[in-house]
């Protein structure tokens, strides 16, 4: 009888293992038994059906290690012709031989006893089934995480090479292939951020102190490397070199911070004085030097362009040392124009007022002395501008006001003169004492 499917022997390449079942195999039965293809208990029933003759001796050679090669020692348990290329001389073993414990399995391709043919023969700590037909922990990086992500040589481990290391632990340890303590600056070459090596700790780090200047740039906001092995601002000890922003000019902890004496400031020699936490360039008291013959504008302590006391009544001011005080006590008073603020000018502290600042203005002076009164102008209608463009005989040659450059002003006649910049008045006292311009005929001076 043929075990073969179908009609004659062959279908296909299929066989039926053992007769009459829906068991088939990709070889004759008893090569596939021999090969492992075919479970025990199938085997027990094709041994069967081979012992009564169901199967022929060409679907039966091979069963219990025949594989159709020839013996290779002392015949002892063969009883009959089994098809070999050459006379049985001792015990059939298949193409790999006996195969056992360790190896079970024969590649027929390779003619060699494995562990595995397929990932279904692997199981446990090790279910991978690589090309040698050994069972290993894992064939791809995917199969392995936590501590041991990297698969090598069949195994999760911990790293293959410093690549697979953080900068933490950035030294691929062998042979037990961990990440491990760096013990100087060559092992944190994978770590271009962090390139120097902290030994104390075994971590990759910012900077070292004596490569301070190629780890943390000289020229670059943080130019010092801290205890902490961290690239910062500044330092202490570097505090001149580092800190040099007047609103930032000394290191607290490890950031450049704003002034709170002058001894915060006296590194920056254009601004050695702090004031309002910022180094400043002079004070109001030491302004002649500070300031080379100028004044010092009391809000910002920077040096003007305006001489000390060179600014006449009714001149722009920031400091009473703007002022003139060659016809008595003049200050630097805070002005508007029609209710909007215009900055300081100088005017004469009452009394002693005289033509035309005869209304009172009652102010402190930008320097900071209380309020008092000084001899002013109606601001409701004219500036200081208006009043100085009459005081110096400014013209208006096209007959427009706008020519006189002044708030408040006018362009009309003055005395015997046309096209003269003016201001209106309401009576004499409110223009200037003397002059074309000291009447208020027709409502400005000189009218």
């Amino acid at each position: 009888m043929c075990g073969v499917l179908g009609a004659g022997c062959l279908s296909e390449t299929r066989y039926v293992c053992p007769p009459g079942s829906d068991v088939t195999a990709s070889t004759r039965c008893g090569v596939a038994c021999a090969s492992g293809e075919l479970s025990a208990s199938v085997c027990d029933e094709v041994r069967a059906a081979c012992a009564d003759g169901r199967l022929t001796a060409i679907d039966c050679a091979g069963i219990d290690g025949d594989l159709g090669v020839q013996d290779m020692g002392t015949d002892q348990s063969d009883v009959g012709p089994d098809m070999d290329v050459v006379p049985d001389m001792g015990v059939d073993q298949g193409p790999c031989g006996a195969c056992g414990v360790g190896a079970p399995l024969c590649n027929v391709g390779t003619m060699q006893c494995v562990q595995c043919l397929g990932m279904g023969d692997c199981g446990g700590d090790t279910p991978q089934c690589n090309a040698a037909g050994e069972c290993v922990e894992c064939l791809t990086s995917t199969q392995c995480g936590g501590q041991t992500p990297v698969c090598m040589g069949g195994r999760c481990v911990g790293c293959e090479d410093a690549g697979d290391c953080t900068a933490t632990d950035p030294v691929c340890q062998t042979p037990g292939q961990t990440c491990g303590n760096c013990i100087d600056r060559g092992d944190c070459t994978n770590h271009p951020t962090l390139p120097s090596c902290n030994v104390g700790t075994g971590s990759c780090v910012a900077c070292d102190e004596m490569n301070e200047s190629a780890d943390c740039g000289a020229a670059s906001p943080t130019p010092r490397c801290n205890a902490n092995r961290q690239c910062v601002e500044c330092q202490l000890r570097t505090t001149t070199l580092d800190c040099r922003n007047p609103a930032e000019s000394h290191c607290v902890g490890n950031s450049c911070a704003s002034c709170t004496t002058n001894a915060h400031c006296e590194h920056l020699t254009n601004t050695p004085y702090c004031f309002n936490n910022a180094c400043r360039a002079c004070t109001p008291t030491s302004e002649d030097d500070d300031c080379n013959g100028n004044t010092c504008n009391p809000v910002t302590r920077a040096c003007t362009n305006t001489a000390i006391g060179s600014q006449g009544v009714c001149e722009s001011c920031v400091s009473d040392s703007d002022c003139s005080q060659a016809d008595g006590t003049s200050r630097c008073i805070r002005m508007n124009y029609m209710g909007t603020l215009r900055g300081g000018y100088c005017l004469r502290a009452a009394p002693g007022c005289v033509r035309p600042f005869g209304v009172f203005i009652n102010q402190p002076s930008l320097s900071g002395v209380a309020a008092a009164n000084y001899c002013g102008i109606d601001q409701s209608v004219v500036s200081c501008e208006a009043v100085n463009a009459l005081r110096d005989s400014d013209t208006c040659p096209g007959g427009t006001a706008g020519e006189c450059m002044a708030d408040g002003a006018l362009c009309d006649t003055v005395g015997a003169f046309t096209n003269r910049c003016t201001y209106a008045c309401g009576i004499a006292d409110d223009c200037p004492a003397a002059g074309a311009a000291a009447t208020c005929g027709a409502g400005h001076c000189g009218s």
